[in-house]
Order: structure tokens, then sequence, then C-alpha cells
């Protein structure tokens, strides 16, 4: 069987609607790998202060937030003080690196993205989502207000639409999406606006907002109406821009987890239906045509 096939797995972790928000919903301590030096697949490495950066040392919000969730549930198993005060060393880091005005919160990327033609500076809803997730949860050990006050204001940069240089965009049928990537053509990525709804669970959870509540009905009632669109029979799509096939890694580790999650959220049939299709997908044959399909499409 190919390499890939052996690749970790991310597995369903605290999937709760309790104010106390435990660790993330994905346990992604099996991935820590990625951030080993000797392994590390963004180019980078752990800087000095124990915050992971990318290649060219550029600090990746989604990054940092992701190894902060590692972090974060390993605390939370052993209450080891130096696992606090390397999440604190990062939350010192992601404070450096956003950007307050007007009210709201935002982690500018300073990067040009050429998959979707996005020049810099630009703002992913999906980092806004993921670090709201991460403060909630730093504030909740910490009691520190300013994490929480933080978090607020992450949400209010999602309140401000596309046209307006943020993330927030209507389709053509009025349902709300939170875009990973803002490009000019709606690109709207799966699996960041499931990360970013997350996000917004997690703010209702703590603070009872029904503002963030009416968004996250609002998305839910957008992926009920949507998720057909990223499903081609065998396999998932990453977007509707592109319509990319997934790599196995995300169809296994990503895509389906967040399907589970969603369901054990929400109950809705739809979440556990496209779970069990999308896992049963993850097999050797279709694997293998997925990768053939990779070397064809180009040439399309």
């Amino acid at each position: 069987m190919a390499e890939e096939l052996k690749k970790i797995t991310l597995f369903v972790g605290n999937v709760s609607l309790e104010k106390e928000l435990g660790s993330y919903y994905i346990d992604m301590r099996p991935s820590i790998s990625h951030y080993q030096t000797e392994t590390n697949i963004y180019g980078g490495g752990i800087d000095e202060n124990g915050v992971p950066f990318c290649a060219n040392k550029l600090y990746f919000p989604i990054n940092i937030a992701q190894y902060g969730f590692i972090l974060h549930a390993q605390y939370l198993e052993n209450k080891d003080e130096k696992i606090l005060e390397n999440l604190l060393n990062i939350i010192k880091k992601l404070n450096e690196l956003k950007t307050v005005e007007n009210g709201y919160c935002v982690w500018w990327h300073n990067y040009y993205s050429a998959r979707y033609d996005l020049q810099p500076p630009w703002a992913s809803a999906m980092a806004q989502g993921e670090l709201m997730s991460l403060y909630l949860r730093i504030y909740q050990i910490t009691n520190d207000e300013k994490l929480l006050e933080t978090a607020k204001q992450a949400y209010s940069f999602l309140k401000i639409d596309f046209k307006d240089g943020g993330v927030r965009r209507l389709d053509q049928n009025n349902d709300l999406w939170f875009e990973e990537y803002p490009s000019q053509q709606p690109s709207l990525v799966l699996n960041g606006f499931i990360y970013t709804l997350f996000g917004l669970y997690d703010l209702y959870r703590v603070t009872k907002d029904e503002d963030v509540k009416k968004d996250i009905d609002y998305c839910i009632e957008t992926l009920k109406n949507s998720l057909h669109k990223y499903d081609v029979g065998y396999w998932s799509l990453y977007d509707q821009k592109n319509k990319e096939l997934v790599r196995y890694y995300y169809q296994k580790n990503v895509h389906v987890p967040q399907m589970k999650i969603l369901y054990l959220l929400t109950n809705e049939k739809i979440f556990n239906k496209y779970a069990k299709k999308w896992e049963k997908n993850v097999n050797w044959l279709n694997f293998q045509f997925v990768k053939i399909m990779y070397r064809i499409r180009p040439r399309w």
C-alpha cells in the first residue's frame, strides 16, 4: 500500500456544547511531528520561545493556532507549567502579530497567495476562527479578560463584508460564508469555513452572545444547502473555485472528522451521512484513482 496511506490520523476530540471548552474539537496531537525540525512540512521550525514558524521565518497564524491546540490538550492532561509557559509565549507572539482598530482584531497575512491571487495584506476567516478558539481556551485557564476581549474583537472582524475588506460573503442563494481565502471569485474552501464555525461555537459557548448564535445557525443552513457540491461520489472537493480533489490526508483527517463533529454538535443527519460516505471512500482503490486524477487534470 502507498506510503501516504500510512499517514497519521487526527481524531475527533472533545465535542461538547458546555461552557467549559476543554480540548479542541479535533485532537491534533498526532500531528506534532509536523512541527519537529527534522520532519517539518512547513519548511520552518520552532523559535527560541517555543513558537512555530514557516519558511523564511514567516509566522503563519493558522500554523501557530494548531500547534497551540496540541499544547493545550497536553496541558489539560498533565498540568505541566512549562507547557503553560509555552502557550503564553504563543499568545504573546500572536498579540504582536495582530492588528486592532475600530473595535475589531485581525491577523493579516503578509504574503502573496498565488493559488487565490490574493495580494498582501489579506485576512483569513479560518485564522480568525481558530485563534478565537485558542484565545478562549487560554482565557479559561488564566482568567485573563484581555484574552476574552481579543476573541470578541476577532469575531467583530468576521462581521465585515468581503466588499469592505472582510471575509464575510453571501452567495447567490443568500447563504452565509466565511472565506478562508477571500478571493475575488468566491473560493468557498470547505474545511476553512468549518474551522471558522468551530470558533463561533466556542465564542457562543463562553459568552452566549445571540448574534454569534444567529451566525452559527446561518452557517449550518449554508452547509446543509451546499455539501452536495463538495461530493464527487468517490471523494470530496477542497473548494468551489478550483474544484480540486482534496489530498488523502485532508479526506481522512480533516473532512471526515469535521463531518462527525458537526453531527455531534447539531444532530443533523446530513453530516452523519457525509461522515460515513467520505470515510468509506478512504480506501486503496479510490486513493489510486485520486492520484491518477491529480496527474491528468493539469493536462486538461
